[in-house]
């Protein structure tokens, strides 16, 4: 056996030489597979047809020599040793082509097993937020510490002052008085004026007859008047004071007339009833008229003589005055726009034309007939009395 193997480990060096030095098909000998090829072939072939043929290679086969044998055994044998490397090398191949496989097999298998755990886990929900009662005390904090730091850089800065004041409603009485009486004017702080305060300033006008004052966040101011209404003027020198519908005039705040009449020697009771009266003229014939005169008379005590726009003479009774005033456009129509004349309302309601007898006789009257009223004499005579007396007292008390 130990010569077997040492004849086995021979022919594996020099099958290792001849491989270095031949050509292969594969692992296998091209001129060893042609000789085994030729070996292999069928047994019918290698017979000999004929009875001689046959006889001839019986001798054959009995005469061969040892040596010639003992060549065909060893490369049989090489032959079969390398048949069996090759069986090996191909085997260990198809191990090792098996075993890649079988891992490629269990990778995919491993990849397929993951995706398919993927989709078979079903997703995790992702926790919704809960709104909790912490959240909400966190919020509020939150909110009031912005909220305080606004306020204070509101309150500490120019953004609080005052930066515009507008007022609203004003025609009798101006800009600038107004501002005077609210007490307070551009640049204050919006939370330090007192719209209180300024609203009782302003109601000391007479002038007023309600007014509010509002703050415009974040900066400005609007004061906002409601005044009375001007029904008249009096004349005091070059100057006309307006006359309110509450019978107080406005004193100290001259204005040019507009839109209402000016009224010349009206006092007392007298001056009252005619505001009244004119209180309830419509505005659009009350805005007609140009001047009103108080001309009293022996047969008349409440007469008094109206001017018009239009050239128009009106002679009426002051109680009755704004009763009849009110159908002028009607009698004014009537009359026709180019006949001018005079109308009297005392008792009823007739047109006089200038050229007539009546109307000659109404203008010399009022014009002859005192300016006021005869109670109103009396009272300036008894205080002319009084100022005489004072005036002897002087002088004699400077003796």
């Amino acid at each position: 056996m130990a010569h077997d193997d040492n004849n086995i480990d021979d022919i594996k060096e020099k099958l290792k030489k001849k491989r270095q030095n031949a050509e292969y098909q594969g692992y296998t000998l091209k001129s060893a597979l042609s000789k085994d090829n030729e070996q292999a072939k069928p047994a019918k072939e290698q017979e000999p047809k004929s009875d001689v043929n046959k006889a001839e290679a019986k001798k054959g086969s009995q005469k061969v020599p040892d040596d010639k044998k003992k060549s065909d055994g060893d490369l049989s044998l090489q032959i079969e040793h390398y048949k069996d490397f090759d069986d090996e090398q191909s085997d260990v191949k198809k191990t090792d082509d098996k075993e890649k496989k079988t891992g490629q097999k269990e990778k995919s298998a491993k990849k397929n097993s993951k995706k398919q755990e993927k989709r078979n886990t079903p997703k995790q929900k992702k926790k919704k937020f809960e709104f909790k009662r912490v959240h909400m005390y966190i919020a509020l904090i939150v909110l009031l510490v912005l909220f305080l730091a606004a306020l204070l850089w509101y309150v500490f800065s120019s953004a609080s002052d005052v930066k515009e004041i507008n007022f609203e409603g004003n025609s009798l009485v101006s800009e600038a008085e107004l501002e005077e009486r609210i007490g307070f004017s551009t640049g204050d702080k919006m939370f330090s004026i007192s719209a209180g305060k300024a609203e009782e300033n302003v109601e000391l006008l007479p002038v007023i007859e309600d007014v509010s004052v509002s703050r415009d966040w974040p900066n400005g101011i609007t004061v906002n008047v409601n005044e009375y209404k001007a029904i008249a003027y009096i004349n005091s020198d070059t100057l006309y004071f307006p006359v309110l519908e509450n019978s107080r005039i406005q004193r100290g705040y001259p204005t040019a007339p507009r839109n209402a009449p000016i009224i010349y020697n009206f006092e007392g009771e007298e001056f009252d009833a005619l505001v009244e009266a004119l209180n309830n003229i419509e505005v659009d014939i009350l805005e007609s008229i140009s001047e009103i005169y108080f001309r009293p008379t022996d047969n008349s005590m409440r007469r008094i003589h109206v001017f018009m726009n239009d050239g128009q003479e009106i002679v009426a009774d002051y109680e009755t005055f704004s009763e009849k005033m009110n159908y002028y456009i009607g009698i004014r129509h009537e009359i026709g726009d180019e006949s001018e004349g005079i109308i009297d309302m005392e008792v009823g309601t007739s047109y006089l034309p200038y050229d007539s007898a009546d109307a000659r006789e109404i203008k010399d009257n009022i014009y002859n007939e005192p300016t006021q009223a005869g109670y109103i004499e009396d009272i300036n005579g008894a205080l002319e009395g009084v100022r005489s007396s004072l005036g002897g007292i002087d002088s004699t008390a400077e003796e």
